[in-house]
């Protein structure tokens, strides 16, 4: 499912579930895959015998320090002949790869170059970072494969940093009282500015400040008021969020005396006549804003009244849509071709509801069926007329994608989805809801992944509409095409855990 255009050093097998997402940097001519094969032996894979396991937790680890991402393999094996790649969002470029007996640098991130090392001891393929950034945090994939199958374990990293402790500032008489300031910098993630008292209660602030700089660390500053009669001892703690870690200033409690709350008192008067002040030019300002209200308001509804307009004939254009593709359309009955199936999909007996076991299925080899990829194919093919079904996830462990397909789209090897090989589709894929577009697919961020999605198909005109059952509105439509009197077919493709059903 990718679209990129080079191939990596390091590349995933061509059946790894991983590589539909991350192809992105293996798409090339038909010379190149061929060279490829040639030089790296690419087999179609199978699930591995073994099974990869990283830690159940969030890795912590402070700025600067080294850390070691944990992943094993059970049954314990050695680790020789495996290929072990470590990568991020994407496969290539890799955090570290490690291949033939040895380790590839190829196309290794920038970042990482010189930062990093594999651990190949007793079944641990684990990976040790040197000199851990800020930007060294989120989600890494530990993907292991040998001639015999592959396997994958996710590992989160959290990066901390641990800033200076607070210092504290008196700032000015404000109010009849002290305006004491408290800051600290250098923190990650954002951290929080307490004050307490000798009592140990918690004080609270007039204001709180958080920035952060170009490194991304954070600095925090809390003001608060001290006025006479409050208890004129007070300190400053400043708590990390992810490990609940305070600091405190290492003079401890700040004592305040008298004479600076007496210093302060003549402010008061001070403040009163401006306030008086400020009372008569307000009673004088009122009268005039009053006139000047009645117009603003008076728009402001007339703008109101337009927006609302307008938000009804989106609606109803919306609305429109569905119930041009929701009705006057022969509703298809969608049986599933099990001879098409990839073996690890078991379908059920009438043939409506198929799901995904990662457990090869005893079924023959013939040239129909699906391999690698987790697909299968409706046995009915549409040659004209205008056709409607629905597809409901009853279970998402790993994402799906549904639509349509041609009949000759191909069905061994590399596939890339997309209409250029024959298939218009949505889905949900790496917890994003997106279209499979070509050359790059279409996220759609602010459409809430459906549980049931209509799919839509008027051969005449070559048309492929997605619409959300959940919420009777248009998902999707892709741009006409013809289909050359080829027979179309429904597809579906689905992730580990997965289980979808045909409606009606």
């Amino acid at each position: 499912m990718g679209d990129g255009a080079h191939w990596s050093l390091c590349p995933p097998p061509f059946s790894s579930p991983l590589y539909s997402h991350y192809s992105c940097c293996l798409h090339c001519p038909m010379l190149a895959a061929v060279i490829y094969s040639a030089t790296f032996h690419v087999h179609e894979l199978q699930s591995a015998p073994f099974s990869m396991q990283g830690p159940p937790d969030p890795m912590a680890v402070a700025v600067g320090q080294d850390v070691v991402l944990p992943c094993r393999l059970s049954p314990e094996q050695s680790t020789q002949d495996m290929e072990v790649t470590w990568f991020r969002d994407q496969f290539t470029p890799f955090v570290h790869c490690y291949r033939d007996g040895q380790d590839q640098y190829g196309d290794q991130e920038l970042r990482y170059q010189g930062r990093t090392e594999m651990r190949l001891t007793n079944g641990s393929v684990s990976l040790r970072i040197l000199r851990v950034q800020l930007s060294d945090r989120g989600s890494y994939t530990c993907f292991v494969r040998t001639d015999l199958g592959y396997d994958e374990a996710a590992v989160e990293l959290q990066v901390t940093a641990s800033g200076s402790a607070p210092f504290i500032a008196l700032q000015r008489y404000q109010d009849g009282g002290i305006c004491v300031a408290c800051c600290s910098a250098g923190w990650f993630p954002q951290p929080q500015l307490l004050w307490r008292d000798p009592r140990g209660q918690w004080l609270p602030s007039l204001s709180e400040n958080v920035t952060q700089d170009g490194g991304g660390l954070y600095t925090a500053e809390s003001v608060l008021v001290l006025a006479s009669g409050d208890s004129q001892e007070l300190a400053c703690v400043v708590r990390a969020a992810l490990h609940n870690q305070e600091k405190s200033p290492p003079t401890g409690l700040f004592y305040f005396s008298d004479p600076f709350f007496q210093n302060a008192r003549p402010w008061k008067i001070a403040l009163s006549l401006v306030l008086v002040a400020v009372v008569a030019l307000s009673i004088v300002a009122v009268y005039l804003l009053k006139m000047k209200g009645k117009y603003e308001k008076k728009i402001a509804a007339q703008a109101a009244e337009l927006g609302d307009r307008d938000s009804k004939i989106e609606k109803q254009a919306e609305e429109l849509v569905w119930r041009r593709y929701a009705a006057l359309i022969e509703d298809a009955k969608v049986v599933l071709d099990a001879g098409t199936a990839h073996c690890d999909l078991i379908l059920a007996d009438d043939g409506r509801s198929v799901k995904r076991t990662d457990r090869r299925q005893d079924v023959p080899s013939r040239p129909e069926r699906f391999h690698p990829w987790r697909c299968v194919l409706g046995c009915e093919g549409f040659t004209a007329g205008r056709h409607c079904w629905e597809v409901e996830a009853v279970l998402d462990g790993g994402g799906w994608t549904v639509g349509v397909s041609r009949e000759d789209v191909r069905r061994k090897g590399e596939i890339e989805f997309g209409p250029e090989e024959g298939i218009w589709a949505v889905g949900q894929w790496a917890g994003q809801f997106q279209v499979l577009t070509s050359p790059q697919r279409t996220l759609l961020p602010d459409v809430h992944t459906p549980t049931w999605v209509r799919i839509a198909l008027d051969y005449g005109l070559g048309r492929v509409v997605f619409f959300n059952v959940d919420e009777e509105i248009p998902i999707f439509t892709f741009p006409p095409v013809s289909f050359h009197g080829i027979k179309v077919h429904p597809w579906l493709w689905l992730g580990p855990g997965t289980q979808l059903k045909m409606w009606p």
